[in-house]
Protein backbone atom coordinates (compact mmCIF):
# COMPACT_ATOMS: atom_id res chain seq x y z
CA UNK A 1 0.00 0.00 0.00
CA UNK A 2 2.64 2.28 0.79
CA UNK A 3 3.96 2.05 -2.82
CA UNK A 4 0.69 2.34 -4.38
CA UNK A 5 0.87 5.49 -2.29
CA UNK A 6 4.07 7.10 -3.13
CA UNK A 7 3.41 6.04 -6.72
CA UNK A 8 0.21 7.86 -6.94
CA UNK A 9 1.62 11.00 -4.87
CA UNK A 10 4.04 11.52 -7.55
CA UNK A 11 2.13 11.45 -10.80
CA UNK A 12 -0.27 13.46 -8.95
CA UNK A 13 2.81 16.21 -8.65
CA UNK A 14 3.60 15.69 -12.07
CA UNK A 15 -0.05 16.57 -13.03
CA UNK A 16 -0.63 19.55 -10.22
CA UNK A 17 2.79 20.66 -11.55
CA UNK A 18 2.78 20.50 -14.67
CA UNK A 19 3.51 23.57 -16.86
CA UNK A 20 0.27 24.13 -18.20
CA UNK A 21 -3.28 22.97 -17.47
CA UNK A 22 -4.18 21.77 -20.60
CA UNK A 23 -4.32 18.11 -20.40
CA UNK A 24 -5.88 17.93 -17.06
CA UNK A 25 -8.81 20.11 -18.71
CA UNK A 26 -9.71 18.13 -21.37
CA UNK A 27 -10.33 15.01 -19.21
CA UNK A 28 -11.71 17.13 -16.94
CA UNK A 29 -14.28 17.72 -20.02
CA UNK A 30 -14.84 14.16 -20.63
CA UNK A 31 -17.09 14.03 -17.61
CA UNK A 32 -18.50 17.55 -18.61
CA UNK A 33 -21.63 16.44 -20.37
CA UNK A 34 -25.51 17.29 -19.85
CA UNK A 35 -25.89 19.42 -17.34
CA UNK A 36 -22.35 19.33 -15.51
CA UNK A 37 -20.35 22.02 -16.77
CA UNK A 38 -16.74 22.29 -17.64
CA UNK A 39 -16.16 24.28 -13.93
CA UNK A 40 -18.32 21.57 -12.51
CA UNK A 41 -15.98 18.89 -13.79
CA UNK A 42 -12.77 20.67 -12.67
CA UNK A 43 -14.43 21.03 -9.55
CA UNK A 44 -15.63 17.31 -9.03
CA UNK A 45 -12.10 16.35 -10.55
CA UNK A 46 -10.18 18.34 -8.03
CA UNK A 47 -12.11 16.54 -5.08
CA UNK A 48 -11.32 12.87 -6.96
CA UNK A 49 -7.58 13.42 -7.59
CA UNK A 50 -7.08 13.74 -3.83
CA UNK A 51 -9.29 11.68 -2.38
CA UNK A 52 -7.20 8.37 -3.12
CA UNK A 53 -4.11 10.30 -1.27
CA UNK A 54 -5.87 10.64 2.28
CA UNK A 55 -7.56 6.79 1.68
CA UNK A 56 -4.35 5.33 1.39
CA UNK A 57 -2.96 7.38 3.71
CA UNK A 58 -5.11 6.68 6.28
CA UNK A 59 -5.21 2.84 5.59
CA UNK A 60 -1.30 2.88 6.35
CA UNK A 61 -1.21 5.60 9.55
CA UNK A 62 -4.50 4.15 10.94
CA UNK A 63 -3.99 6.82 13.98
CA UNK A 64 -4.16 10.12 11.33
CA UNK A 65 -7.87 11.06 11.72
CA UNK A 66 -9.91 12.71 9.10
CA UNK A 67 -9.83 15.96 10.75
CA UNK A 68 -5.84 15.58 10.01
CA UNK A 69 -6.41 14.40 6.35
CA UNK A 70 -7.89 17.36 5.85
CA UNK A 71 -5.75 19.33 7.22
CA UNK A 72 -3.09 17.98 5.62
CA UNK A 73 -5.05 18.31 2.10
CA UNK A 74 -5.56 21.95 2.66
CA UNK A 75 -2.18 23.04 3.08
CA UNK A 76 -0.91 20.91 0.14
CA UNK A 77 -3.72 22.47 -1.82
CA UNK A 78 -2.77 25.65 -0.87
CA UNK A 79 1.71 24.85 -1.85
CA UNK A 80 0.61 24.01 -4.98
CA UNK A 81 -1.96 26.73 -5.95
CA UNK A 82 0.45 28.77 -4.71
CA UNK A 83 3.63 27.29 -6.75
CA UNK A 84 1.17 27.37 -9.55
CA UNK A 85 0.01 30.87 -9.19
CA UNK A 86 4.18 32.19 -8.61
CA UNK A 87 6.59 29.78 -10.64
CA UNK A 88 4.24 28.45 -13.31
CA UNK A 89 3.26 31.37 -16.02
CA UNK A 90 0.88 29.40 -17.60
CA UNK A 91 -1.29 27.88 -14.26
CA UNK A 92 -3.78 30.10 -12.71
CA UNK A 93 -4.26 30.05 -8.54
CA UNK A 94 -7.47 28.97 -8.09
CA UNK A 95 -9.11 29.29 -4.55
CA UNK A 96 -11.77 27.15 -5.95
CA UNK A 97 -9.49 24.17 -6.17
CA UNK A 98 -7.73 24.65 -2.78
CA UNK A 99 -11.56 24.07 -1.52
CA UNK A 100 -12.01 20.87 -3.94
CA UNK A 101 -9.02 19.59 -2.66
CA UNK A 102 -9.49 20.15 0.83
CA UNK A 103 -13.12 18.57 0.67
CA UNK A 104 -10.94 15.50 -1.72
CA UNK A 105 -8.72 14.93 0.77
CA UNK A 106 -11.65 15.56 3.44
CA UNK A 107 -13.70 12.66 1.01
CA UNK A 108 -10.49 9.71 1.07
CA UNK A 109 -10.62 9.60 4.71
CA UNK A 110 -14.06 9.29 5.71
CA UNK A 111 -14.88 7.13 3.18
CA UNK A 112 -11.75 4.44 4.45
CA UNK A 113 -13.39 5.87 8.05
CA UNK A 114 -16.66 4.72 7.30
CA UNK A 115 -15.64 1.36 5.85
CA UNK A 116 -13.97 0.81 8.96
CA UNK A 117 -17.40 1.09 11.36
CA UNK A 118 -19.24 -0.63 8.57
CA UNK A 119 -16.52 -3.76 8.98
CA UNK A 120 -16.83 -3.06 12.94
CA UNK A 121 -20.35 -3.67 13.17
CA UNK A 122 -20.35 -6.52 11.05
CA UNK A 123 -17.60 -7.83 13.18
CA UNK A 124 -19.87 -7.20 16.32
CA UNK A 125 -23.04 -8.49 14.20
CA UNK A 126 -21.30 -12.35 14.05
CA UNK A 127 -20.15 -12.56 17.29
CA UNK A 128 -23.73 -11.81 18.55
CA UNK A 129 -24.79 -14.53 16.15
CA UNK A 130 -22.19 -16.61 17.49
CA UNK A 131 -23.90 -16.70 20.65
Amino acid sequence: MKVALLVYSVLLGIALLAPTSGDQSTMASWIAVGSVSQAQAEFLCNIAILAPVSALGSLIWRRTTWRDWTAYAFVLACAVELTQGIFLGERTASATDVVANTLGGLAGAVLVLAARKGRQELDRRARLDDH
